[in-house]
């Protein structure tokens, strides 16, 4: 002590040197669950924006396999569509008939799943046949579905979606587009087609094109009648379906494609209590099976071209007869 002030001396020490080794720990350990979070955040994000077919490849290169290499079974083929589709357009590649296998034998059709199949290396994927749905004829259930699906996914996008009902019936599909209190398919007592609905036909037309199916047109209408003698409902029904049938003609459909187009005035009510009700106003358009079609032309015309087996029995028993032919023979 100098000077009456005390001098206090602070002497640092340490403890063994382990907080000195201790101080960077955290840090390799913030490191990897940094890491660990990127991989897991890109690994979502592959899995958001890939689709199955993508995530195949990925799986296929994870494991090490090749897909250009056809000697090891690889369903990989030319004829199928690229892994990234570089037209920009969407496809749809779920299958839709359920499988226990993997690869080529759980891919059923589908939209344009391309998948080589036949007796020559089926499970290979180098068959002489595709298994994809458009282009090409809807027959069996599943096919149907499919194409159900994709149609409502177009409907959908229409401003008259809650107008249209899109089912799958024995004999094909079913859409039925129909008019409410507030929207009308064609002005009130004419086939003048308004622009939402000739837009909702515009965008079927290249969906129905692409189905090698005959279509059937019918036009319905409500139990109202004309105060005019010279038309009725017979002919109003009957000019909106070909009006209809004229649509999806402009929009891309063939002109053979056409099976039948009829006007069915009121006689079909989808309301029988409420013949007035708008809903009783609709179009229907039927996408034909081939057997479907068959049954019908043969209601509407003679099968094989023979005659009909009661009419020729009668004439053959309407034949002039001699008085002593019995007895002659």
């Amino acid at each position: 002590m100098a000077g009456g002030k005390e001098v206090v001396v602070l002497k640092a020490r340490t403890l063994g040197g382990k907080r000195a080794n201790a101080s960077g720990a955290w840090k390799v350990a913030f490191a990897d669950f940094t890491l660990a979070m990127m991989a897991l955040f890109l690994v979502l994000w592959l899995v958001q924006i890939a689709d199955k077919q993508e995530r195949a490849a990925i799986v296929q290169a994870l494991t090490g396999e090749s897909l250009l290499d056809a000697s090891t079974g690889s369903s990989w083929d030319s004829n199928r569509p690229h892994i990234l589709e570089l037209d920009g357009t969407l496809s749809m590649t779920e299958a839709v008939m359920p499988a226990t296998g993997t690869g080529v034998d759980r891919a059923g059709p589908a939209m344009v799943n391309q998948i080589p199949k036949g007796e020559r290396g089926a499970a290979a994927g180098k068959g002489d046949s595709l298994t994809s749905l458009l282009p090409g004829p809807v027959e069996t259930q599943a096919q149907l579905e499919v194409l159900a699906r994709e149609a409502t996914r177009i409907i959908e996008q229409s401003a008259i979606a809650d107008n249209v009902a899109v089912q799958v019936v024995p004999q094909g599909l079913k859409i039925l587009i129909r008019d409410n209190l507030n929207q009308f398919m064609f002005a009130r007592g004419s086939s003048r087609m308004t622009p939402y609905f000739e837009d909702l036909l515009f965008a079927l037309a290249p969906l129905l094109k692409k189905v090698e199916n005959p279509l059937m047109v019918s036009g319905h209408t409500d139990s109202t009648h004309f105060r005019s003698n010279n038309s009725s409902n017979w002919e109003l029904s009957s000019e909106r379906a070909l009006e209809a049938r004229r649509a999806l003609e402009y929009g891309g459909v063939g002109r053979n494609q056409f099976f039948k187009v009829v006007g069915m005035a009121d006689q079909v009510p989808v309301i029988h209590d409420d013949p007035r009700a708008s809903a009783n106003r609709r179009i229907e358009l039927m996408v034909l099976t081939h057997k479907a079609e068959a049954e019908l032309r043969n209601l509407f015309g003679v099968p094989g071209g023979h005659s009909v087996p009661v009419a020729k029995q009668a004439a053959e028993g309407n034949q002039p007869r001699g008085r002593y032919a019995e007895a002659t023979q």
